[in-house]
């Protein structure tokens, strides 16, 4: 670090008191004087504490009365401070230099890291302590009246790049400098003449702007933090002799930057003293004029610059003044403006969309009013912006945002989204629809009419960007009705963790005396269920397989109630409620359950001669009897010995030891009492034999123990006085946990809940009201996924807000997991590119904005009018408060241009120009694009061309089938796993166009908007399919596609437009399939079967042609068979019936076999039944052979030249026979 000897100090050393008197005059009489070009400097935070608990002490603390200052008490003095320290602001290896001087850390904050007191105030304090660095900054000016004074704390770090020799050096300049300030210290860093030095604006390593206006600003220039400077040196023939291309970059230059800064500026205090300095007050008076002159200026020209155009990124980093607590508005706004899909929206013509008559609306003047705003914060230039009409328009629609109280910017957020969706709505007559149940139908087919129905009565920009789709189930916990229902959302709601779950302890109690209680400590969910709680201590406690726990509520030291409902909510039970848990076997049935109270003697309250009595203390035991059985009173001491027995004292000089002569079977009896069906009490400790009966009109049997001091001494009895609370407050030791996670806050939203009490369900099969369960499960996102943190709780006393600080990502937000709809198969994976921040307490905080440009590629603190950048490691942060996830998108240049267009033109060939008529609609540049005829047969012509990296232009043209006509790119030549463009014209003459992911053969498995069709090259395995005229196409309900008519698979070559065809995969075993399944099953057994009907005569040959035949067609048949299983197995095809008929036939010819190897002698009597059972069991075989031949020829769409030529071969098989037979049945 940079040493600064200490100054020499005065000749007396100042009291606290003195010291402070004059640090405080010092600065009141600096404040007032305050201008642009005044100088502050900063101080450690650490050390300015020291010093103000130095020079505070001896005036807070007092001194005794009678005493003088002289005679103070010193050793209870703050110690003096040494030496100011200003080590923890800079860089360890900071030293000073011509261009750069003392570098700060980038991420200091005022108030928290630094103070700024003004020069006079430095060189006092420096006087008298020394030490150092000195940190100076400058005062300037800013607004646009420019009276807003600021601290500059992190001058302009710019980069300057000398070419053509290629030096490159950093320098700090305050953004007020002129561009011929930047140019002077230029020449002086690199030694040029000033007369051969040109400097150009060389944003992103660009040549912008040539920067001559020597009198003009950095910052009107639009010079930014760490941006790069091209200082360009001419030679002296007056030509430029660089390496720079024309917005391009440089050869052979580096490119690497420093790290961003975290902010600019700090405004100055208006105070000596470092705490509480700033003021709103005098802030919003010196911006006054500002915001004035901000309305009421019209739009300036761009500025003008020489030989290239200025940079794109001057747009979207205009800041919004605060006019009294707007900070909420403002962050909200800024996060939607600089949402791309409304910038792009609101930026061109859309007063066509604005609904007009919508009652729910308002009449477009909220559109209006915000596609004005976005439009001027769009706009060229940097300066500060007030947004007072749209904020009347606001006060206008929702009263409650009117005034200038601070208010919630996510409720804002969601008025605003709501509002522009009702102003924009495409839908101008509200259809009623009404929504049917699920009632068993698949998940998918429900979800496509629930959205088809939202979509038909809601239709805008808003939930084309913002609406997605959850799955809500509710089950009645009575009769166990399920009810699905498909419901849109804007945003989703998180709660934090904390506000989920609670720690809830139990004490749990084994009846078969097994363990001494115990206490258990679980966290269930806040919201949850009494099943919730057992199956946490269940799983806490090492339950056995056949034990399960009982859950009771002890209250004044008996039994309350039984918490016997698994669906009884857990908010019914209190913190400071007492719970105990028994062990019980799972088997019992029909049982009672014996409660075991505990008594002892107590003085009676109220009572002046002193006499005892027996209450109940302790906690109660339960052990379940069964209703069947008969027991007795010694059953019943039996059982409490066995309770009892886990806290029974061993020590051998007790008065429990078995060798106490006094002990006997009668002393060993407990004093229990049994309360009858009479409310009588039993003495159980007398005619152990005797049977008890229990009352029957309640599933409790009350029994009572009482506790003599004697029987006390025998028993560890403290494990049942110390019943703990469900939950104590109190000092807990903090441990270190793991941050709060974004998924784990996802899923306390997704967890199955029950619902509360005011909000009960009415359940269509009990005809009532139930406290029914609820499940949410995502099933569509939206391209903007808006995410809303629950930091604040509010309940009749209190208001509290969370500043649980929540790890949530910056990139590969993937949700893919949390989506219920499995027919999705892509990744749904979101990037981060907005969110609002929330500082400081309930009502009395301040909202900000961080935000990244896309375009720039780098984060922004918007802070109402004032915006810095800022690294993407500082966007975390426990004030996160809304997020706004934008999905990434593989093929978005792609996908964005998708368009279906119809034309007159009746013929197109890549001779003839078929594109002359439509040039117009098409959206990209068709001047360049190659030509192929593809699918003659159909008509297929196929134009292409790369327009940029991962950008491929694409015209399929086709006759119009009255189907749909698609183009796939498969990654191997298979349909199945391919991405698909399909484009058809719907019933009402107009085009649509929808991307397709191929999951699979069937409908449900083609899924619309899903799949990636463009990377860095496209597949050259492409696919092309018509479908069949006599099918419905897709419509907007569901977007299914049904099987195509044709289609044809070509490896296609983009440099020569030449694509041959492929064959579909496994095409030869599925040919091998085909012949070995007809010749075996379709032609062998026929023919082996007529040459055991019409042959007999030749003698024993017949017997063995039949034989080789039918066994030839086996062995041919069983190898079609299997190599049909193979090919069922690779492609994933769906051929159930077919399979399942060849499985039957095989079944038939081995039942055939077995037949022949177990024949009959020819004198049996069961000869005939064998014969009428072989020839009609093979007659089956061969008829089901034949169907299932020509059932494959159909699944695989061989075409007719199999079916004809199998058709041949069965015909001259079946004319033979015919033959035969009427030769047979004419000799007969």
């Amino acid at each position: 670090m940079v040493d600064v000897s200490a100054t020499a100090g005065s000749s007396r050393e100042l009291s606290p008191e003195e010291e402070m008197q004059i640090i405080h005059s010092t600065s009141m009489a600096a404040e007032p004087l305050t201008k642009a070009g005044d100088t502050f400097c900063l101080i450690s935070r650490r050390w300015w504490e020291k010093w103000i608990s130095y020079v505070t002490h001896s005036k807070t603390g007092g001194t005794n009365e009678g005493s003088s200052s002289d005679h103070h008490d010193h050793s209870k003095t703050p110690k003096r401070p040494s030496s100011i320290d200003n080590s923890d602001l800079i860089y360890e290896a900071a030293s000073i230099n011509s261009t750069m001087g003392i570098e700060l850390h980038d991420t200091l904050v005022e108030h928290t890291d630094y103070i700024l007191v003004p020069e006079e105030t430095w060189n006092q304090l420096c006087s008298w302590y020394g030490g150092g660095p000195k940190l100076d900054r400058k005062v300037i000016s800013g607004g646009q009246s420019q009276t807003e004074l600021s601290v500059e704390v992190y001058p302009l770090r710019l980069r300057l790049h000398l070419m053509p020799k290629g030096d490159q050096c950093a320098i700090r300049i305050s953004k007020k400098e002129t561009i011929g300030t930047l140019h002077k210290k230029a020449c002086e860093i690199f030694h040029l003449n000033s007369e051969q030095v040109s400097i150009w604006d060389y944003y992103s390593h660009r040549k912008h702007a040539l920067m001559n206006d020597l009198d003009k600003t950095l910052d009107d220039a639009n010079i930014q933090m760490d941006q790069d400077i091209l200082v360009e040196a001419i030679d002296d023939g007056g030509g430029c002799t660089n390496d720079v291309q024309e917005n391009g970059f440089a050869k052979n230059e580096p490119t690497a930057l420093p790290e961003p800064s975290r902010t600019n500026y700090s405004n100055p205090p208006t105070k000596g003293l470092p705490k509480g300095t700033n003021s709103e007050l005098s802030q919003l008076q010196t911006l006054s004029s500002a915001i004035r002159e901000s309305e009421d200026k019209t739009q300036t020209p761009p500025p003008v610059t020489v030989g290239v155009s200025t940079r794109g990124s001057s747009g979207g980093l205009t800041g919004l003044l605060n006019f009294g607590n707007t900070c909420f508005m403002n962050s909200a706004i800024q996060c939607l403006v600089h949402t791309p899909e409304f910038a792009r929206y609101f930026r061109e013509d859309y007063n066509q969309e604005i609904n007009w008559h919508n009652p729910l609306g308002m009449v477009g003047e909220l559109a209006l009013a915000f596609g004005e705003l976005l439009r001027k914060l769009w706009a060229p230039g940097r300066t500060p912006f007030a947004p007072r009409q749209f904020k009347a328009k606001l006060a206008r629609f929702a009263p409650q945002f009117s005034g200038y109280n601070q208010h919630d910017s996510q409720e804002l957020l969601a008025f605003l989204l709501d509002g522009l969706h009702e102003d924009l709505n495409r839908v101008k007559h509200k259809p009623y629809i009404k929504s049917r149940d699920a009632d068993g139908r698949p998940d998918e087919v429900v979800a496509d009419e629930y959205w088809a129905n939202h979509i038909a009565r809601n239709d805008s920009i808003i939930v084309d960007v913002c609406q997605g789709q959850y799955k809500s189930t509710l089950v009645c916990p009575v009769c166990e009705k399920i009810s699905v229902t498909f419901d849109p959302f804007m945003y989703l709601s998180l709660p934090l963790q904390s506000t989920t779950t609670r720690t809830m302890t139990v004490t749990i109690f084994s009846c078969d005396g097994s363990a001494v209680p115990s206490t258990c400590t679980v966290t269930v969910p806040k919201q949850g269920r009494c099943r919730d709680l057992i199956q946490s201590l269940t799983t806490a406690s090492g339950l056995k397989h056949n034990e399960k726990v009982f859950l009771v509520e002890i209250r004044n030291h008996l039994i309350h109630r039984f918490l016997e409902d698994p669906l009884m909510s857990l908010s019914s039970i209190k913190d400071d409620d007492h719970l105990s848990a028994y062990k019980i076997p799972k088997s019992m049935k029909n049982t009672k359950f014996l409660q075991l109270i505990h008594r002892r003697e107590e003085l009676e309250t109220g009572n002046a001669r002193g006499t005892t009595g027996w209450k109940p203390y302790g906690t109660p035991l339960v052990f379940p009897v069964s209703c069947d059985a008969t027991i007795t009173r010694g059953d019943i001491q039996l059982i409490v010995h066995t309770m009892l027995s886990p806290m029974l004292r061993t020590d051998p000089n007790s008065d429990a030891s078995d060798s106490d002569p006094d002990s006997t079977p009668e002393s060993r009896k407990l004093p229990l009492k049994l309360v009858d069906g009479n409310n009588a009490c039993i003495d159980l400790s007398i005619g152990e034999e005797r049977t008890v009966r229990f009352p029957s009109s309640s599933m409790s049997i009350l029994l009572f123990i009482d506790w003599s001091p004697k029987l006390l001494k025998k028993y560890e009895t403290h494990y049942l006085e110390k019943l703990p609370e469900v939950f104590k407050y109190g000092p807990t030791k903090k441990t270190r946990t793991e941050p709060l996670s974004l998924y784990t806050c996802l899923e306390a939203f997704l967890r199955e809940e029950p619902l509360v009490p005011e909000d009960m369900w009415f359940c269509p099969q009990c005809k009532e009201r139930r406290q029914a369960s609820k499940k949410l499960d995502l099933w569509r996102l939206p391209e903007v996924l808006v995410i809303h943190l629950k930091r604040f709780s509010y309940s009749r006393s209190m208001k509290h807000k969370l500043e649980t600080f929540v790890n949530f990502p910056i990139h590969d937000f993937d949700l893919t997991k949390y989506v219920a709809n499995k027919n999705n198969s892509s990744r749904q994976v979101y990037e981060l590119y907005a969110l609002t921040n929330h500082y400081g307490g309930m009502g009395s905080g301040h909202y900000t904005a961080y935000i990244k440009l896309i375009d720039e590629n780098r984060w922004y603190n918007f802070d109402d009018s004032h915006i810095s950048g800022i690294n993407e490691d500082d966007v975390k942060s426990n004030a996160a408060y809304v997020l706004f996830y934008r999905r990434v998108k593989t093929d978005e240049s792609c996908t964005a241009s998708l368009r279906v267009i119809q034309s007159q033109f009746t013929q197109d060939s890549c001779t003839t120009s078929g594109l002359e008529n439509i040039n117009a609609q098409i959206l990209f540049d068709t001047s360049s694009l190659s030509c192929s005829n593809v699918w003659s047969s159909e008509g297929f012509i196929l134009r292409y061309s790369q327009a940029g990296p991962s950008l491929w232009s694409f015209v399929l043209s086709a006759p119009n089938t009255n189907s749909y006509i698609a183009m796939g790119f498969s990654p191997n030549g298979g349909m199945v796993g391919s991405s698909a463009v399909v484009g058809w014209v719907t019933s009402d003459n107009s085009a649509a166009m929808k991307r397709y992911y191929l999951g699979g053969k069937t409908p449900s498995q083609v899924m619309a908007d899903q799949g990636n069709i463009i990377a860095d090259l496209p597949s050259r395995q492409l696919i092309y399919a018509v479908g069949n005229s006599n099918n419905q196409a897709p419509t907007i309900s569901s977007f299914r596609l049904t099987a195509h008519r044709d289609q044809k698979t070509v490896t296609f070559n983009y440099e020569s437009g030449e694509g041959s065809e492929v064959n579909a995969p496994y095409s030869d075993l599925k040919r091998i399939h085909g012949i070995l399944n007809a010749v075996g099953w379709g032609i062998l057994l026929p023919i082996g079967a007529m040459v055991a009907r019409y042959l007999k005569h030749v003698g024993r040959l017949w017997f063995y042609g039949h034989s080789s035949i039918q066994l030839s067609g086996f062995i041919l048949g069983l190898s079609g068979v299997i190599s049909g299983l193979i090919l069922n197995d690779r492609l994933d095809i769906n051929v159930g019936k077919h399979k399942a008929i060849g499985l039957i036939i095989i079944t038939l010819g081995c039942l055939q076999i077995i037949a022949v190897l177990i024949r009959p002698s020819k004198d049996s009597k069961m000869r005939k039944y064998w014969k009428w059972y072989h020839q009609n069991v093979g007659r089956i075989l061969i008829l089901f052979a034949i169907f299932n031949v020509f059932y494959g020829i159909y699944l695989a769409h061989a075409g007719t030249e199999w079916n004809v030529t199998y058709g041949v071969f069965l015909g001259i098989i079946v004319t033979v026979a015919l033959s035969l037979e009427l030769r047979l049945l004419t000799e007969d």
